[in-house]
C-alpha cells in the first residue's frame, strides 16, 4: 500500500516483505544440527580443536558454539510457524534458572573478577544445552547427537591407547593434560586438553552411550557400539581414573538391572562377574595401585587434599549459606591464611573436587535445591521417554541418555564439573527427550 505525508508528497511505496512461511526452515535447521554435532564432537576432542585451530586467537570450539548460536536463533526466526514437535518447560525453566541464580551469586561475590571468567566459561555449556531445546526436534535427531559424542570417544580412546603404547603426545598441549601422573607414570588425557579424570569422564560418557545404544536393541551402527565399548573401556583402564571406572561400572550396573525380569538373568549376572574378575586379573597396574591407595593415604596424597576441600567447602556453606561464595570463588577462598594448616592444602588455587558440595558453596543453598531439581528432572524426563508406548528410536536413544547421565552423576562425586559441556548437554538431551515424549502423547 502506498502512504502520503501530511503535505500531499509523492506516494513512496513500503517495502516489500517476505512472510516466514514463503522461508523453508529444513536446511537451516540441519546446518544448526550438524553445528549441534560438531559441539558434541570436540566437546570432547577440544585438544585436537585447539590443534586445528592453530594460532588463531578464537578457538575452533569457541567458533562452532558461535554459529549453533546463530543458527539456532535463524532457525526460530523462519520457523516459529512450524508445529511444536515437544512440550513442557518445567525443565528448560530449571536450565535458565541455574545460570540466572548463578549471576545473582556473582553480584553478592567478593572476587568478581573471577566470578566473570568462570561464567564466560559457563556460557559455553549452558547455550548449547538451550539450542538443544530449539534445534532437537525429532527423534533421530537425539541420536545424531549421541553419535558424535560416541564418535568422538572412539576417537579419543584410540589416542589414548596409541599413547600409552608409545609413551608420546599427540595433541594434548595444556599444561593440565600433559603433567599429570601417578606414582611417576604418566596419564593421558587422550584428545583433550582437560585434565585425565576429566578427559577419563568425558571419555566414559561416550562409551556408556554406546553401551546405551548396543543393549536398547539400535540395529544400525551395532559394530561401532561394540567397537567403542571394548577400546573405550581398555582406555579408561589406561587413564587411570577411578571416578570414571566407578561411573562406566554404574553404567552396566543399569543395563543389567533392565535383564532383571528375564528368565536368564542369572546368566547375565554370572557373565557379568567373570568379566569384570577377568578386567581385574589384566588391569594396568596403575590403575589397581590408585583404587588401592584409597585405604592408604600415603599413597595418594591427593585424598588429603580432596578431604580438605569438603571441609572448607562446609566452612564456607555456613557463613554464606543462602547465595554462597559466588560463581568461580572458591579457588580464591581455598589459598586464605584461615585454611594454610589443612591437611594436603596448597598454595595456588583449586577448585572443590564435589560437584554438588561445589555447588552449594559457590550458589548457596538455594543455588544446590535449584541444581538437585534440575538433576530430579532431567532423569524423571529421561524415563519418560522409554515408557512403554514411546516410538522406538525416541526409546533407545533416551535408555542411552538415561543411564549415561546417572553413570556420569556418580563420577560428579569426585570433580567440580558445575560447568561441565557434557553434563550440560546430557541435561538438556534427558529434558528433551522426555518433551518429545509429551509431544507424541499429545498426537497419540
Amino acid at each position: 500500500m502506498s502512504s502520503r505525508s501530511a503535505d500531499n508528497a509523492t506516494p513512496v511505496a513500503d517495502w516489500p516483505t517476505i512472510p516466514t512461511s514463503a522461508v523453508n526452515a529444513a536446511p537451516i535447521r540441519i546446518a544448526a544440527l550438524f553445528m549441534l554435532c560438531l559441539f558434541a564432537f570436540f566437546g570432547q576432542l577440544d585438544a585436537v580443536a585447539n590443534r586445528l585451530s592453530g594460532g588463531s586467537p578464537v578457538s575452533l570450539l569457541e567458533i562452532v558454539i558461535g554459529a549453533l548460536g546463530a543458527c539456532a536463533m535463524l532457525a526460530v526466526i523462519v520457523g516459529r510457524e512450524t508445529p511444536a514437535m515437544a512440550t513442557g518447560s518445567t525443565g528448560i525453566r530449571l536450565v535458565l534458572l541455574v545460570p540466572l541464580w548463578a549471576i545473582v551469586c556473582w553480584t553478592l561475590s567478593e572476587h568478581q573478577s573471577e566470578g566473570m571468567k568462570y561464567l564466560s566459561h559457563f556460557a559455553t555449556a549452558v547455550l548449547p544445552a538451550c539450542a538443544v531445546f530449539l534445534i532437537v526436534d525429532k527423534p533421530w535427531k537425539i541420536h545424531a547427537v549421541l553419535w558424535a559424542m560416541i564418535a568422538a570417544a572412539g576417537l579419543s580412546a584410540a589416542i589414548v591407547i596409541i599413547e600409552a603404547k608409545t609413551g608420546t603426545r599427540l595433541v594434548a598441549t595444556a599444561l593440565a593434560a600433559v603433567s599429570a601422573d601417578f606414582d611417576g607414570v604418566a596419564r593421558s588425557s587422550g584428545g583433550s586438553d582437560q585434565n585425565p579424570t576429566t578427559a577419563a569422564q568425558m571419555l566414559m560418557v561416550g562409551v556408556v552411550l554406546a553401551m546405551g545404544l548396543l543393549f536398547a536393541g539400535e540395529k544400525r551402527g551395532r559394530l561401532m557400539f561394540a567397537g567403542v565399548l571394548l577400546v573405550g573401556s581398555a582406555a579408561l583402564a589406561l587413564m587411570s581414573a577411578r571416578s570414571a571406572i566407578m561411573g562406566l561400572g554404574v553404567g552396566g550396573g543399569l543395563v543389567l538391572l533392565g535383564f532383571r525380569s528375564r528368565s536368564y538373568f542369572p546368566v547375565i549376572v554370572a557373565g557379568a562377574v567373570i568379566v569384570g574378575a577377568t578386567a581385574i586379573l589384566f588391569a594396568p597396574p596403575t590403575l589397581i595401585e590408585r583404587f588401592a591407595a584409597i585405604g592408604d593415604f600415603g599413597k595418594d596424597q591427593t585424598l588429603y587434599r580432596r578431604i580438605t576441600y569438603l571441609r572448607i567447602g562446609a566452612d564456607l556453606i555456613g557463613g554464606s549459606p543462602i547465595w554462597g561464595v559466588g560463581p568461580g570463588n572458591f579457588p580464591l577462598h581455598y589459598i586464605q591464611d584461615a585454611y594454610r594448616y589443612m591437611p594436603g592444602r596448597e598454595l595456588y588455587p583449586r577448585e572443590l573436587h564435589n560437584t554438588y558440595v561445589d555447588v552449594a558453596t559457590e550458589y548457596g543453598l538455594v543455588g544446590f535445591a535449584i541444581f538437585a531439581a534440575l538433576i530430579v528432572t532431567a532423569l524423571r524426563a529421561a524415563r519418560r521417554g522409554f515408557e512403554t508406548g514411546a516410538s522406538k528410536l525416541l526409546a533407545s536413544g533416551s535408555y542411552a541418555v538415561a543411564i549415561t547421565l546417572a553413570a556420569l552423576l556418580v563420577a560428579c562425586f569426585f570433580m567440580p564439573h558445575k560447568d561441565l559441556r557434557y553434563l550440560w548437554l546430557l541435561f538438556a538431551l534427558a529434558i528433551q527427550c522426555g518433551r518429545l515424549r509429551a509431544g507424541e502423547e499429545a498426537q497419540a
